[in-house]
This record gives structure tokens, sequence and C-alpha cells, in this order.
């Protein structure tokens, strides 16, 4: 028998909605029952996608995580929600190239889309998720947190970061009844992997994964909708590699 799970009276945050994980997360959300804020980059797709909602249960926002004055500027914001019980950090840039070709701004902006705006939304939400002794926060990290390879420095950098973090989190607000993980993604099938990877490139790597495919964005939505459920009352601080198995050969 199937297992429905309910989110009915929570509002969740998630960040990179857009298109991708994100895009898949909300969506599991949704059809859970979850009222959610839900953020992207650019003004107009933030406009667009506000114009042809018509569920009530949905708010976008535009978002730039790149500086800390957008930052400041998305958290401004969320002072005029009520109530936020969960937060998907979601929202993720990726610069590959040789280490030593690294710009000090291609650093200062991966590291604030990547780790600052993670830390700094739940820096504010842990307050009010405090006051009510429930909250679930969901770091979207990477692979690439748990192995690496060449011209992946500042990537792996960020999303190895976001590990500790969540690990910290946990045990800090633990009593709380705060439960603070995060999922690595693998190879997944999404709009951009598609558009940079050719169907030969993608057969190259599927064959290098035990499971022989990437993976859908629906099977990275589903962990974190169970994390966030009350089907899970007791995992905090772990990382759960969502990878078909590639980082075990």
């Amino acid at each position: 028998m199937p297992i429905n799970i309910e989110l009915s009276g929570k509002t969740a945050l998630i960040t990179g909605a857009t298109r991708g994980i994100g895009k898949a997360i909300a969506q599991k959300f949704i059809e859970s029952g979850a009222t959610v804020v839900l953020t992207g980059t650019k003004d107009d797709v933030v406009k667009r996608l506000t114009r042809e909602n018509k569920n009530p249960k949905i708010l976008w926002l535009q978002a730039d995580f790149s500086t800390r004055q957008g930052i400041n500027s998305f958290i401004d914001k969320l002072k005029y929600i009520d109530s936020i019980d969960i937060c998907i950090n979601n929202a993720g840039i990726n610069t590959i190239k040789p280490f030593k070709s690294y710009s000090n701004d291609e650093y200062e902006r991966l590291l604030s889309v990547n780790l600052t705006a993670p830390f700094s939304l739940a820096q504010y939400l842990v307050i009010g998720m405090k006051e009510k002794g429930f909250g679930r926060i969901i770091n979207v990290a990477s692979i690439w947190s748990l192995i690496t390879k060449p011209e992946r420095a500042l990537y792996s950098t960020a999303k190895t970061g976001m590990l500790g973090f969540t690990r910290a989190l946990a045990v800090e607000y633990g009593p709380w009844n705060i439960l603070v993980n995060a999922v690595s993604p693998g190879f997944t099938r999404t709009e951009l992997t598609e558009q940079s990877l050719s169907a030969d490139e993608m057969k190259v790597l599927s064959s290098q994964i035990p499971l022989q495919r990437f993976a859908d964005p629906d099977e990275i939505a589903m962990t974190a909708l169970f994390l966030c459920s009350d089907l899970n009352s007791y995992i905090t601080g772990q990382n759960i590699a969502i990878d078909g198995g590639y980082t075990l050969v």
C-alpha cells in the first residue's frame, strides 16, 4: 500500500525552485499539501510564474544570493511571512575551471550562493522554529562534497562546508526538535544536464554508475520529502548520497 505523505499546515521555503531538483522538490511538497515559498533568480521568470500561478498556497519571490546585500534583502521579504516550518536550501551555482584560474569575484559569488545564503537563511529561520519546537532543514549538497575531480576545487569547498554546517546545526538545535540533514545528489537528469552533456557523454557516465542510469529529479525530491515529513522523527545531522552508488566505485 502506498504511503501518503501529508504536509498540510506546514510552510516550506524552497530556494532555486524554477528548474531541476528545486522544481521537483517544490512539486512534491505542493502535492503533499504544504504552503510553499519558492525562489528564482531572474526577476522576469519570477514575475511570469507569479502571473501563471492560480494556487493561493504558492508564493514566488525573487532572490539574488550572490551578495550579502541580496541575501539580506531576501530575508527582509521573509519577515512578512508568518511562519516557515521547513527550509530547503537548494539554490546553487557551479564554476568548473582550473584552480589557479579562479578570480576573487568568482570565489565570493559561489561561496555566497552555495554556503553563505544557506547559513544566513537558517540563522534567521531557526529563531521561529525554536519557538515552535519544530523545524526541518535540508541542505542540498552534492556528491562533490564526498569525492571530487579536477576543476571542482571551488564547488567542492562550498559543498563540503555545507556538510559541516549541517552537522553543527543538527547538534545545536536537536533539543528543539529541529532536524537538519543534507542530501547529496549524483548525476541527475535535469534540463541543465541535458543541455550541457551530449547523449554519448551521458551514456558514458551512466556506465560508471552501478545503477547504470542518471537519477530522476523526483528521486531526489522524494528523499527530501521523507526527511521533512512525520515519517522522519529521528534522522538528523546526516548526509544522504542519492547517487546510484557512484561514490562507492
